[in-house]
């Protein structure tokens, strides 16, 4: 038997940190990353669990939703969150950016997602429809994997991130961090690299039209 609790914590992968802009003499710290991987099992204990494609699409668009959704540290929500969401994607999972806020608390864990200390993270959410579950006949979780039942969840409604140090899927790691990033540098660069193409076209069409 199966028992579905009312919130579910999974971990998704790929962390990103930049630095973008300075207020107050300091630099803005922002995170990406991949909250939650879709159409992904993970292994919860008695049962195997995934998000479906766009499960926490209606959650995470509208009505300011965007920036109301916090950022914690290890699901604690009796602290101060240490960032909150700017950016929600959806390719091939739940993606967003995170502004980290000026706290000690969001500067350390900054660091020690620099360090590789602190790569995971984790979704804190209520499921909005009943989950789709597939039965084993041969259900005994001591076999492992295969012989545990499967729930899937087609529709969640998202209420927090986290960053934890301990991450259920197994590529859940930091893919790149940046600090010190220069987002109006990266934009120059893409326009000065736009004018080179735009000038080797020109000058190709040039050489046909004198041929």
């Amino acid at each position: 038997m199966t028992v579905i609790p009312t919130e579910i914590r999974m971990l998704g992968t790929h962390l990103q940190m930049r630095d973008l802009e300075v207020t107050n003499g300091r630099s803005a710290t922002y995170l990406e990353g991949q909250a939650v991987p879709y159409d992904v099992f993970a292994d919860a204990g008695w049962f195997m669990e995934r998000h479906a494609s766009g499960s926490f699409k209606k959650s995470t668009t509208g009505n300011g939703a965007v920036k109301r959704l916090p950022l914690l540290l290890f699901h604690d929500k009796t602290s101060f969150p240490i960032g909150h969401a700017e950016k929600w994607t959806h390719d091939g999972g739940l993606h967003g950016v995170w502004k980290m806020s000026d706290s000690p608390e969001a500067r350390r864990a900054a660091d020690a997602a620099e360090s590789g200390d602190l790569v995971g993270m984790s979704v804190g959410f209520i499921p909005v429809q009943a989950p789709v579950i597939e039965t084993v006949k041969d259900w005994n979780p001591e076999l492992g994997p295969d012989h545990k039942d499967k729930m899937t969840h087609v529709e969640s409604r998202l209420v927090e991130v986290s960053l934890t140090p301990a991450p259920v899927f197994a590529d859940a790691e930091v893919s790149c961090i940046r600090t010190a990033y220069d987002i109006q540098e990266r934009a120059q660069r893409a326009r000065v690299d736009r004018r080179s193409e735009a000038d080797a076209w020109r000058a190709y069409s040039a050489g046909l039209k004198s041929t």
